[in-house]
């Protein structure tokens, strides 16, 4: 932790500790992947057996409450103390083939959030297709001319440090690139590359039968995040309501539920809007989540409900990240 967030940490503390008197807590964790990678730059991987151990920990220590009883008890205007609400984000295999099987050995309830537009093609998440081009040490061209937006970018990829550093560069400049744009300058990297389109089996989306699967296990809610996986900033408000909207039907569809629940990709405060939120209380979505650390209280906005982001943490570590925002 750098000094700058620990005095942010600091000042937060007494604040944190006198809404915790007031008003009970609860706290929900974002996680995307459990499995094992060789390259992780985004940090989204959870080992299987940390996860393990970290669920199995809450399960002793604090009150694994399902989205549904979350959504509940916000309307009660109570929470139960001590409750945690675990999600996941994006919709990746490892979500069913993994993280599942440890969630019902455990009788732990979560909540996953599935962008619909690659299930069932052979596509990897953009932000993959950067690292399995700039870092997975493939033999590359030596520089990188790239079109955005009707500027030509060079990247010099002579050595592993300019490829690490193109790949930073790059990231920021698709994510807020609309879909259409994002999609050719992915394939004109892939194509530069020579990578084919075909992603890696280890950064797959779940399949729509493995959603089905997934949506009638018990310890299992299945949310909306979009078709696109656009920070929804970036889209009108007529492109927001049809990437929302299309996420939304598809799973109603393949799944027969009800879609209640929502959460923003990428989710901090930049990358969804006004529009978002007022487009989610039109499709009546009953919680909506967010990504920027806080807790839930009962005067929570319940269309942007924060979440705590969890990294690949050993126990002692998980232990000290969820106990502090418990303190009363």
């Amino acid at each position: 932790m750098t000094l700058k967030s620990k005095i942010y940490s600091a000042t937060l503390s007494p604040i944190r500790f006198t809404c915790n008197l007031i008003n009970t807590p609860a706290i929900i964790l974002i996680y995307h992947r459990v499995t094992t990678l060789e390259n992780d730059p985004q940090l989204l991987a959870i080992n299987p057996d940390n996860f393990y151990k970290q669920i199995e920990w809450l399960k002793k220590n604090y009150n694994i409450i399902s989205i549904e009883e979350l959504s509940d008890r916000l309307k009660d205007k109570k929470l139960p103390e001590r409750s945690i609400v675990i999600t996941f984000d994006d919709g990746y295999a490892d979500n069913y083939l993994e993280a599942l099987p440890i969630l019902e050995t455990l009788e732990a309830p979560a909540t996953f959030f599935v962008t619909t537009g690659i299930i069932d093609t052979d596509k990897e998440f953009w932000w993959d297709d950067l690292e399995r081009v700039f870092l997975s040490r493939i033999d590359l061209p030596p520089s990188l001319s790239l079109n955005v937006s009707g500027n030509i970018c060079r990247f010099d990829v002579s050595n592993q440090k300019n490829k690490l550093n193109t790949y930073n560069e790059l990231h920021p400049i698709l994510k807020f690139q609309n879909p259409s744009n994002r999609d050719l300058l992915v394939k004109s990297i892939l194509d530069w590359s020579g990578l084919n389109y075909k992603g890696r089996k280890t950064h797959r989306t779940m399949t729509q039968k493995e959603v089905i699967k997934l949506s009638k296990s018990e310890y299992a809610t299945i949310g909306a995040h979009t078709k696109s996986h656009s920070p929804l900033s970036i889209l009108s408000k007529e492109e927001q309501r049809k990437d929302i909207i299309s996420s939304k039907e598809q799973l109603e569809n393949w799944t027969n539920n009800q879609i209640k629940y929502f959460s923003y990709p990428f989710g901090c405060k930049n990358d969804y809007n006004k529009n978002s939120i007022d487009i989610c209380k039109e499709l009546n979505f009953d919680l909506v989540c967010s990504n920027y650390y806080g807790q839930v209280h009962s005067y929570s906005n319940i269309y942007e409900l924060p979440r705590c982001l969890i990294r690949d943490w050993d126990l002692n570590l998980f232990k000290s990240q969820i106990n502090k925002y418990f303190r009363y």
